[in-house]
């Protein structure tokens, strides 16, 4: 971790040198001494940091120091380009141009002589901290005689392939268990009237015992899925918050959406859920629930009716079990035997399919494992982390050698493990993997959330000729592959993956991102505890709140002048108390205040030069302050979702570092000059069509995703010229206004001969589209498609059912107007998800023998005509779930269970929802 900080630090020396060397010539000598003592510290530790980690307290004190000096370097460099930058962008009255140079003349040097003073200090202390490595017989720690061995390439990942082919995690030893909680859920029925009552089950077991991964592989059980009428999962985790937790019950058991919850108070929210489940026969899974406070709150909204409800309960606390129901015995989940621990190991390590051990590694292998207990998760953790080193005795051994196992019971024996994972990780993933500390507890966290980040606070280094978010893609795999993350799918309906980290695993990221003064995460409100030179600040929640108001920041807080990153999630403040709060915050490089509902920004925003990033959303925010346009380092933009938010003309003057501009009915003002543009623009999202594009976007060279609204007939030809000169372009979403066509050449490969075709992976097209291209014009690399009222005459599933590589089709809201579609027999061969939502003409619809093979999901949804489900949906083996919803009473009878006319053809779908 600490190479990593002088990394950074020796960046910004390098780039201060090159930029500002005009300025500098009186200090440039110390600046580039400065740096050459700084590298060599990173050269040193890039050896041996892990190894010092686990040495001596000499060691790691020597480590602190070099951390704590990079620090300052860096510091002192941002505060000087910061004073720099406000003192050339000061205005100095109407005095003569001979009397203002020499004014700034004068105010740069009072800036350059500071600059010297403070390079000089740090360079005599980074020259002592080097000069005590010696004087104390540090170097003995690292080098050869490092007892780790650390595999610092990055993996080569199929990018694609990890997030269309999401797998479930590796489970062993769970069968058993599995089968008696099936029992247990769906014997009522044929139980006496004692057992039809609302049952509580309870998972007991300390944390990495597997609760959550058995809990959901019960619900996801074939016999299970049918039995109840209604089901959801719902995280509680330890900081319980009651109006959230019942945010989370609707919206997973009714789907009721955001806006809809935030007009109902706490109690009517609560009569809306109670309301919903009376009458129905229902599973709720309560995830990692700590106390009984929280069993009460929940309880309050699930009717006690004698139907056979179920509730399926995972806590640490036996107390929280007997609690929740004293009539139903505990199921208490026990460590893995000797032989099941052994194999889940060798899954993780070796291989998951091909997990056969070499011989000579096999009894060092097993004493590795033995000191993890039978904990799942240190195994997991552990094998994720033997399965980046070479297969060879003495590597392995290392390993075995390289922490001081002590047996310890309990959550105590994994500590160690998990610590030693974290120590294991190379250099560059070390500030990726604390990042996580950021996020609460059990969020689903998107790829493209947590890359943006890492990518604006300087943790992903440029390699060979990829983008910087493909590289974080690869660091993102590597942190999966180790079991520090794990891959979920959140909403299999948009098909999109999600990743999530053990509650076990995200204390590990918090208290070592405190120890190393790279994060704080307040405990609570009143905790005044931020560390000296603390460079991120995370605050999330609604108790946090009052946080913000009761610092007492002065411009001469070492806390306000070290902080790079304030993140507040979800949590509702006054706009004067964010305004003030970061009033006095120089530096910032990040900057998201998501959830926070404030109305405006600084009118000063743009002192903040050093702003990579900048979250909107779900802010009160109607316009940008003018001084937006200052921010010339700004990577990521994110507006809220409020309608017509206007971005200044000014964007246009953000240049080459905008990577990503995302937000709802975006509007761009005016136009750009012939000598701007945004080069390294990758999205752009949800943007109005306008007069900017006909000289802006085909300069925008680097987009990979644009998303347009309201495109007129008018504009139509220009766009598809511009969008054949954008050779990265591969994700489009094309929205026509009202009465206007969807040109269908956006689907296909034949364009006139000065038009280069496109080459689109992933389309959305919303509006009326005459006619489909013809099945060989049709441009074979669209994995995602969508369609919305397309108005389609012709069966869309013909000519799509040929394209080889589509992997998700979503046809809604009258997409197609006849009566009858068929997917030909071979059909689909790649398709995974398919959504038929809102075809309110489509009467009848068959499947052919060998169609859709690799189907997974299938959503129907207000389809009121269609007679019944799909001839041949029972030849789809591949099939794990399916969901009907907003269909006629007469329709719904067909898929009753046993009795159904069309039972026989989902009967072996392993998750139906109706």
């Amino acid at each position: 971790m600490a190479e990593s900080i002088v990394s950074l630090a020796v960046t910004k020396l390098g780039a201060l040198i090159a930029q500002e060397i005009v300025y500098l010539r009186e200090v440039g000598d110390q600046l580039h001494s400065l740096r050459d003592e700084l590298q060599w510290m990173q050269a040193f530790l890039k050896d041996a940091d892990d190894s010092i980690k686990g040495g001596n307290e000499r060691a790691k004190l020597w480590v602190n120091q070099v951390r704590d000096v990079a620090y300052d370097a860096q510091d002192i460099i941002d505060t000087y380009i910061y004073k720099i930058h406000q003192q050339r962008r000061r205005p100095i009255g109407h005095l003569s141009s001979t009397l203002t140079k020499c004014i700034t003349c004068t105010s740069q040097l009072t800036i350059l002589h500071e600059l010297g003073n403070q390079i000089a200090n740090v360079k005599k202390r980074a020259e002592e901290i080097s000069a005590n490595k010696s004087k104390y017989g540090i170097e003995s720690v690292g080098g050869t005689s490092s007892n780790i061995s650390i595999i610092t390439t990055t993996m080569s990942f199929n990018r694609k392939q990890y997030q269309l082919d999401v797998e479930e995690a590796v489970v062993v030893g769970f069968d058993k268990h599995v089968k008696t909680l099936v029992k247990l859920l769906i014997t009522a029925e044929n139980q006496g009237s004692h057992d039809q009552r609302r049952a509580v089950i309870s998972i007991v077991g300390m944390g990495g015992l597997g609760k959550s991964t058995l809990a959901k592989k019960v619900c996801s059980n074939p016999d299970v899925k049918p039995h109840f009428t209604c089901q959801a999962l719902v995280y509680v985790s330890q900081v319980f918050r009651a109006r959230e937790i019942l945010e989370r019950i609707a919206k997973c058991a009714m789907a009721m959406s955001e806006e809809k919850m935030k007009e109902l108070s706490q109690e009517k929210l609560k009569e809306k859920i109670c309301e919903y489940l009376k009458g129905k026969r229902y599973l709720f899974v309560l995830d990692d629930v700590w106390t009984r406070d929280a069993w009460d709150v929940i309880k309050d909204v699930l009717p006690e009716e004698m139907n056979g409800s179920r509730v399926l309960l995972t806590t640490r606390n036996v107390e929280v079990g007997v609690h929740a129901d004293r009539q139903s015995p505990l199921f208490k989940l026990q460590n893995l035997g000797e032989d099941e621990s052994w194999d889940l190991f060798c899954k993780k390590a070796i291989h998951p399919t091909n997990s056969n051990c070499p011989s000579y590694l096999e009894s060092i292998g097993k004493e590795m494992v033995a000191k993890c207990g039978g904990l799942p998760l240190a195994i997991v953790v552990l094998g994720g982390l033997v399965s980046r080193k070479e297969q060879t005795v003495e590597e392995w051994r290392k390993v075995l050698k390289s922490l001081k196992w002590q047996l310890q019971e309990g959550e105590d024996r994994i500590t160690p493990i998990l610590d030693l994972s974290y120590h294991h990780l190379p250099y560059y993933l070390k500030p990726c993997f604390l990042y996580f500390a950021v996020y609460p507890e059990d969020l689903f966290i998107s790829a493209d959330s947590i890359i943006r980040l890492w990518i604006a606070e300087g943790f992903v280094q440029p390699r060979d000729e990829e983008t910087l978010e493909e590289v974080a893609e690869d660091y993102l795999q590597e942190l999966v592959q180790r079991s520090l993350i794990k891959v979920v799918e959140k909403n299999s309906i948009g098909g999109w993956v999600f990743y999530q980290i053990h509650d076990l695993i995200l204390d590990l990221s918090i208290s070592q991102a405190k120890v190393e003064n790279f994060l704080h995460v307040p405990k609570n409100s009143e905790e005044e505890n931020i560390l000296h030179k603390t460079r991120r600040l995370a605050l999330n929640g609604q108790e946090m709140s009052s946080y913000i108001a009761a610092r007492k920041y002065s411009t001469n807080s070492p806390t306000s002048s070290n902080m790079r990153t304030i993140i507040c999630t979800d949590m509702e403040v006054r706009t004067s108390e964010m305004v003030g709060f970061l009033h006095i915050m120089k530096l910032l490089r990040v900057l998201n205040l998501r959830g926070t509902g404030i109305k405006k920004l600084p009118s000063d925003i743009g002192k903040l030069i050093h702003l990579r990033y900048l979250g909107l959303n779900r802010t009160e925010i109607k316009t940008l302050p003018s001084s937006i346009a200052e921010l010339t380092n700004l990577q990521t933009l994110i507006m809220p979702k409020n309608e017509n938010n206007v971005l200044p003309c000014g964007i246009w003057k953000m240049g080459s570092n905008i990577r990503h501009l995302l937000g709802h009915m975006i509007s761009i003002k005016g136009a750009p000059s012939v000598d701007q543009s945004l080069p390294n623009l990758q999205t752009l999202s949800s943007v109005e069509v306008g007069p900017w594009l006909l000289s802006g976007l085909e300069k925008m060279t680097s987009l990979r995703k644009l998303s347009l609204l309201d495109v007129t007939d008018t504009y139509a030809e220009p766009l598809l010229d511009c969008l054949g000169k954008l050779d990265n372009l591969n994700h489009l979403s094309w929205s026509a206004s009202l009465g206007n066509i969807v040109p269908s050449s956006l689907l296909s490969t034949s364009q006139s001969p000065h038009r280069r075709h496109l080459q689109l992976q992933e389309v959305s097209l919303f509006g009326r589209i005459e006619r489909l291209p013809e099945s060989n014009h049709m441009n074979a690399c669209i994995t995602r498609l969508t369609l919305r009222e397309s108005r389609l005459e012709e069966d869309p599933l013909v000519t799509l059912g040929k394209l080889g590589n589509l992997q998700f089709l979503r046809l809604h809201f009258t997409a197609f107007v006849g009566e009858e579609m068929v997917c030909l027999e071979r059909g689909f061969p790649q398709l995974k998800l398919l959504v038929l939502d809102g075809l309110h003409s489509l009467k009848r619809w068959n499947i052919e023998d060998q169609a859709m093979p690799k189907l997974r999901h299938m959503f129907l949804r207000d389809c009121y005509k269609l007679v019944m489900l799909p001839d041949g949906l029972e030849r789809i083996t591949s099939l794990q779930e399916l969901t009907v919803s907003f269909m006629p009473p007469w329709f719904m009878q067909r898929l009753r269970v046993d009795e159904g006319e069309d039972w026989g053809k989902i009967r072996h779908i392993p998750s139906v929802t109706i």
